[in-house]
């Protein structure tokens, strides 16, 4: 078999799903994967990426790093613990708002779990498209998608976003050129879409989730007063260098009395409570983790 079929590594991606995490075969296993993820894109060599750990699902292959990634490595070998967690949140939830779908690996998961109401914003149109049809392919009409970037403030306007160059067909880095920790992004174009602001869809919501590239903290900031008031459970995704960010959910998390949980990514299972004093942003790195979930009841995932 030749070295570029993919096929050659099916018992290696059989073994990322089945061996306990830490044991010695699935440590080869990753290994094998991550040496071939360097040199094949599934995503673009077939129509169709099915997670092995979950074959329930199905999405379209569309020139995505995160299809490529649950093709190797299942979806619990790319998102770890936190595919369970978003899926349990989902499970009790009756009004979800995802912020940032990209391809729709959540809004999947999250959709078939839910029998509440869900709002999913894309901003970039191809990569909206691809969500819709992986929604389409789960048999989910549930979920509502709107191509729409979510801003701060209380008017529809339209804003810059940056699309980077990544060199695949739907990336995962866009981000707003306006009021964003990040820096040192590459760019590959420039669109100008509708901003809605994250007042408006978060209202009634009790579950949210946000990993919009650099602006939580100008959103959360921003709807500080509902937040307060209607305490939502939210999963939001917190970079090292987000330093205000950080800060901002320690500062909230002792205002509102939240909970805060480190959700690994890999290595273990284990959910690490964080006391809001001790929060900041490099704290989710210590724990091979970058998403935490801010509730006011301790964390249970069924």
């Amino acid at each position: 078999m030749p070295w570029n079929s993919l096929s050659w590594y099916k018992p290696f991606r059989y073994g990322a799903v089945a061996w306990r995490r830490g044991s010695v075969p699935r440590s080869l296993c990753i290994l094998v994967l991550k040496w071939a993820s360097r040199r094949h894109r599934p995503s673009e060599m077939l129509s169709e990426i099915r997670p092995l750990d979950r074959p329930d699902l199905t999405f379209l292959a569309t020139g995505s790093m995160v299809l490529d990634a649950i093709y190797w490595f299942g979806v619990q070998g790319y998102e770890g613990k936190v595919a369970d967690v978003w899926q349990s949140l989902c499970e009790r939830a009756s009004h979800i708002l995802e912020v940032g779908g990209n391809v729709g690996l959540f809004s999947v998961i999250g959709g078939h779990a839910t029998r509440g109401t869900y709002i999913v914003a894309e901003p970039v149109p191809q990569v909206a498209e691809a969500l819709r049809r992986n929604l389409q392919r789960n048999g989910i009409a549930c979920v509502d998608v709107r191509e729409v970037a979510v801003v701060p403030g209380t008017a529809v306007r339209d804003v810059s976003l940056n699309i980077p160059d990544e060199g695949r067909l739907a990336p995962v880095g866009a981000h707003l050129l306006d009021d964003v920790e990040v820096s040192g992004r590459s760019s590959l174009a420039v669109l100008v879409v509708q901003g809605m602001p994250f007042r408006m869809l978060m209202q009634g919501c009790d579950v949210i989730k946000i990993d919009a590239e650099g602006i939580e903290m100008e959103l959360l900031r921003d709807a500080r007063d509902m937040i307060a008031a209607a305490r939502p459970t939210m999963m939001i995704e917190v970079l090292p260098e987000a330093t205000q960010l950080g800060a901002f959910l320690a500062a909230l998390a002792a205002e509102v009395g939240y909970t805060i949980s480190v959700i690994p990514e890999y290595g273990t299972g284990d959910i690490v409570t964080v006391a809001a004093g001790r929060f900041a942003a490099d704290v989710p790195a210590r724990y091979r983790s970058k998403d935490v979930v801010l509730s006011i009841a301790p964390l249970v995932v069924t």
